[in-house]
């Protein structure tokens, strides 16, 4: 009776040394999720809070409780209304509704100021997720925030240089639609994109959208002429002009066309630059030569 008994006791204690075991393997497994969990809390780049059903703080990262403008421990147990109470009114209206849904709120955008920074308006992006426990009751909510008053600075700006751009690329169009003398804009060096306003079509004998310096074969329209001396390609104004930033003024050329016919001018040239003073392109405009100047062309 005796040997059983004690067999028996050995298998409980084994069982019970067992269950010791797997418990303090459990406990230091939950010991690093929990230490790993709050590594990421405070680490993460972007602000956590977790708020009870009355709204008040029991967690709060480093990063939130700075854009907030009070320490952690200032948060803890207390509302929002407490902490930041410019935008607490908001804020609890989009957190009552995730309370009341279920639904999480993603990527809403609100601005508003803090503490931190009492008379300056910043812009946050906020995500709100409610914390249910294994029975499915609500405990809270998890908030996550990023501030983006920067990102929506350089945003705006960026939208108001393109509307600036958009204007003046309406006012470019306007003036080359409207000028009665012949205009040309290169928007590239080489000259490869050369836009003609329709007087210089007209002149040149241009189809609408038709680049002035080479036809559909890559060969040119027209040849030019200064005095009797027929001009290469980079030797024209708006060329000279976009290739080495060189303001050429009153230039006096012949067009002779493919028909023999002749048409003199008086061309000015000027170099475009951007912001840097870096040339990226040229404008050229020109006018027919009066019949003085007309006698100085090519010979028949």
């Amino acid at each position: 009776m005796l040997m059983p008994l004690a067999a028996v006791i050995a298998i409980l204690l084994g069982w019970q040394q067992q269950r010791l075991a797997d418990a303090r393997r459990d406990s230091q497994d939950t010991h690093r999720a929990i230490l790993t969990m709050e590594a990421a809390f405070a680490h993460v780049p972007v602000g956590l809070a977790v708020l009870d059903l009355d709204l008040r703080y029991v967690r709060i990262n480093r990063l939130l409780a700075e854009i907030n403008g009070l320490p952690v421990e200032d948060h803890i147990g207390k509302s929002i209304h407490d902490a930041i109470p410019e935008i607490a009114p908001s804020a609890e209206l989009r957190i009552r509704q995730v309370m009341t849904s279920g639904i999480a709120s993603l990527g809403a955008v609100f601005d508003g100021a803090t503490p931190a920074q009492p008379h300056l308006r910043r812009v946050w992006r906020e995500s709100i997720y409610p914390v249910i426990d294994r029975n499915g009751a609500l405990l809270g909510v998890t908030v996550v925030v990023e501030e983006i008053t920067e990102q929506q600075r350089l945003a705006g700006a960026l939208q108001d240089s393109q509307r600036r751009e958009q204007r003046r690329t309406s006012e470019l169009e306007g003036v080359m639609q409207a000028a009665p003398a012949a205009l040309f804009v290169a928007s590239d060096r080489e000259c490869r994109r050369v836009k003609a306003n329709p007087a210089a079509e007209r002149l040149l004998r241009l189809r609408r959208g038709q680049n002035p310096v080479a036809d559909d074969r890559g060969g040119r329209a027209f040849s030019v002429y200064e005095g009797n001396r027929q001009l290469a390609l980079d030797q024209l104004p708006l060329q000279r002009a976009a290739a080495t930033g060189e303001v050429v003024r009153d230039a006096s050329l012949t067009l002779r066309f493919a028909d023999d016919d002749r048409l003199h001018v008086v061309i000015n040239a000027l170099p475009l630059r951007d912001e840097a003073g870096e040339v990226v392109g040229a404008v050229a405009g020109f006018v027919e030569a009066p019949p003085a100047a007309a006698k100085a062309g090519i010979d028949g």
